[in-house]
Order: structure tokens, then sequence, then C-alpha cells
């Protein structure tokens, strides 16, 4: 369940960041495979869209075992069709304000996320 009292900033940015203070990034891994827990309709923060039909979902285990180059290979692929999904120019032209704030704060997450991960 989601705290209801959250704003939408604060909510995106629970999803981003560690407890407790909310002030270190996840690492790219987990991003990519728990965007689709801060969709609707479990988000209520957030209009319901069939763009969010349209995410393939990452599986957990396929980045478990994984390290060093091959780790890479895979967070880049997913990384790929990440931004594929949330690229602006991609985005559908009938979306509402919380949405795009919403598709942009998590595109520059995984943008951040790859610099850092993937550089």
């Amino acid at each position: 369940g989601q705290n209801l009292t959250l704003t939408l900033p604060e909510l995106l940015e629970r999803w981003s960041h560690q407890p407790p203070h909310y002030k270190t990034s996840y690492k790219l891994q987990h991003l990519l495979v728990t965007v689709p827990c801060i969709f609707p309709p479990m988000n209520t923060k957030v209009e319901p869209h069939e763009h969010f039909l349209e995410w393939k979902s990452f599986d957990p285990e396929a980045f478990a075992d994984a390290t060093g180059d091959e780790l890479k290979e895979l967070l880049k692929r997913a990384t790929r069709k990440a931004k594929f999904f949330l690229h602006p120019d991609k985005l559908p032209k009938d979306l509402t304000e919380n949405q795009a704030l919403f598709f942009r704060t998590i595109w520059d997450v995984i943008q951040a996320q790859e610099m850092a991960t993937l550089r």
C-alpha cells in the first residue's frame, strides 16, 4: 500500500532513493525492476493511461546472478528498453500534468543512474 499523504514528487523520491533519508539512489537494476510498482492503479497520484500498458517488465532474477560485464550488458539492454518507453519524443501527446511529471522524473532518474552505473 501507498502512503496517501505523499505528493507525487515525494512518492517518486521514495521509489528512487533509499530510506531512511532518501538521499542515496537505488541501483539501476532495482529501479528498472520496480518502475511498474509506481504505475497506476497502484499509484493513485497519476491518472491511468494506455501508455502504461506498453511497459515491458523486467524479471528481478534476470539481474540476480549477473556480475561485471555480463551485468553491464544486461543493464544496457534493459535501460535502452526503458528509455525507449520513457523518451519524451515517444510519449503520448495527451498526457495530464501529473503523467508528464511522472514520466519526466522517471526518465531523469534512470538517466542519472545509467550515467553513474554504465559510464
